[in-house]
């Protein structure tokens, strides 16, 4: 019997084999094969522009922002001078692509396969870059840009509208009200636009909606428990001040639980966690203290809801409108300092989570790092990552090798393998792939049904996902990583790196 897949990175199909003898007896049995193609080209690189750039920090799908039914890519340059304004920053948007040829990035600024979001001042623009969603509902997937150091350190974060043609986008033009809008951070040394996100339909309006990470926000005199903000979806330019968002008008504020926590380092949309059609978040305090212990972590879902009043995430941790995830009682884990919706891993319809926590120490591998998958579920109990790493509620993800620190960026990366389950990315940027320092490498585990823990050493020799290796020393790759959304149209979700 010959088989022959099609090229793609993995395929698997049942084949029914028939044996008959010649007296017309048969007997039939059917064969799940796999075939992993190791052969043809399998994506392509992004070069950046100008030496110092830092192009990479942070990576998206963009969803489809030119309606061409591919979807797109975002990467931030946090670092770039744009018009020779130092460290102002660029993020490009890079439409996809059914080849495998590289793009310079320098083309992308020219508007040849993508297009350039040049930073409006010193504010490093780009430091945190997403897709929106569909924020104004014409159609075009949107985009968010993170410019934590605008304003004193106050910070500002951009909504550049999707858009079919590669003319440049200046910033500046955006926070005048002309192809998207502005979102101003409410006090100084917020950091507002640390992290950012599409927030998914959040108030079921129908318009995609945003959460804004101000991890540095002082809340009720707590000094640095963090703020995360959700800006409700609208159709029109004009800008958007956090001072307004707290107070109740155009979406609402999640108050940090205590001091010195820096809930919003991370944020995400959650997926629909507990099955009700509205959309849930996600968000990080990776200096939380977790049952006594320093700087465990904790990360807190919050429920999608359709009336704006403040959420306290103390209330949240209390089991009302959503709930924490503790993290595992081990100080300094960090457990939150990367959050994300993993998509549906194990195909109960429900939504599940992803959170990393890069210090982690599994199986005495100092600082190895775990990622641990938080099953959907519909009620408010508080989920504590000691049991989803003994298999309840959940599965561990831990970490190859001493100092690797896998989980500081952690995504759903879709469904890579077309099994219809929802796939995951951990990062593991200090890693080093064949002797390679700090190469980094990104792990993809494939999502499953059951709840026994993931070794990525496992993943690393092919059983249960791949590895993607780092390329030369101190490339640190992985330290963002994202599902890319279907780039090149073959069916499979792809990956950005």
């Amino acid at each position: 019997v010959t088989y022959k897949a099609i090229q793609t990175t993995v395929h698997t199909d049942a084949v029914t084999i028939i044996a008959t003898d010649v007296a017309g007896n048969a007997t039939e049995q059917t064969v799940t094969v796999s075939v992993r193609i190791t052969d043809i080209a399998q994506g392509f690189v992004m070069n950046g522009e100008n030496v110092e750039d830092h192009s990479g920090k942070s990576v998206s799908s963009a969803g489809d922002v030119n309606g061409d039914g591919l979807d797109d890519l975002i990467v931030g340059v946090y670092f770039a001078d744009p018009t020779n304004k130092s460290n102002a920053g660029k993020s490009y948007v890079v439409f996809g692509k059914v080849d495998e040829t590289a793009i310079n990035l320098s083309a992308i600024a020219l508007g040849t396969g993508g297009f350039v979001m040049n930073g409006e001042s010193i504010g490093w623009s780009g430091y945190s870059a997403s897709s929106a969603g569909d924020v104004n509902g014409d159609g075009l997937d949107d985009l968010i840009v993170g410019a934590r150091l605008s304003e004193n350190f106050t910070g500002k974060s951009y909504v550049v509208f999707g858009k079919t043609d590669g003319s440049a986008v200046n910033l500046s033009v955006i926070a005048a009200g002309t192809g998207g809008f502005v979102i101003n951070g409410e006090n100084a040394d917020d950091w507002n636009g640390y992290s950012v996100s599409s927030a998914g339909d959040v108030n079921g309006d129908g318009l995609d909606d945003l959460i804004v990470g101000s991890f540095q926000a002082d809340t009720n005199s707590k000094s640095d428990a963090g703020k995360s903000y959700v800006v409700f979806g609208k159709t029109n330019e004009s800008a958007v001040n956090l001072s307004v968002i707290a107070a109740g008008t155009g979406g609402f504020v999640i108050n940090g639980e205590n001091a010195n926590d820096f809930s919003g380092y991370s944020v995400s949309s959650a997926g629909d966690v507990n099955g009700d059609g509205l959309d849930d978040l996600i968000v990080g305090a990776f200096h939380a203290d977790s049952n006594g212990k320093n700087n465990a972590g904790k990360s807190y879902v919050v429920f999608g809801k359709k009336e704006k009043d403040a959420v306290n995430l103390s209330v949240i941790a209390a089991g009302t409108g959503g709930f924490v995830i503790n993290g595992e009682s081990i100080a300094d884990d960090f457990s939150g300092a990367s959050v994300s919706s993993a998509g549906d891993v194990n195909g109960d319809g429900l939504d599940d989570l992803i959170v990393g926590a890069h210090f982690a120490d599994p199986a005495s591998k100092s600082e190895a790092g775990k990622s641990y998958v938080i099953f959907g579920k519909t009620d408010e109990t508080s989920v504590d990552l000691s049991k989803i790493a003994s298999g309840t509620g959940g599965f561990v993800i831990n970490g190859e090798n001493i100092d690797d620190r896998s989980g500081l960026s952690v995504s759903s990366a879709g469904d890579v393998n077309g099994d219809g389950l929802d796939d995951l990315i951990v990062g593991a940027h200090l890693a080093d792939p064949s002797g390679t320092n700090n190469a980094g490498k990104s792990y993809v585990v494939f999502g499953k049904k059951d709840k026994a823990a993931v070794d990525l050493s496992v993943i690393a020799l092919g059983t249960g996902g791949f590895v993607i290796n780092g390329e030369n020393a101190g490339d640190f790759s992985g330290v963002s990583v994202s599902s890319a959304g279907d780039v090149n149209g073959d069916g499979l979700d792809d990956l950005i790196v």
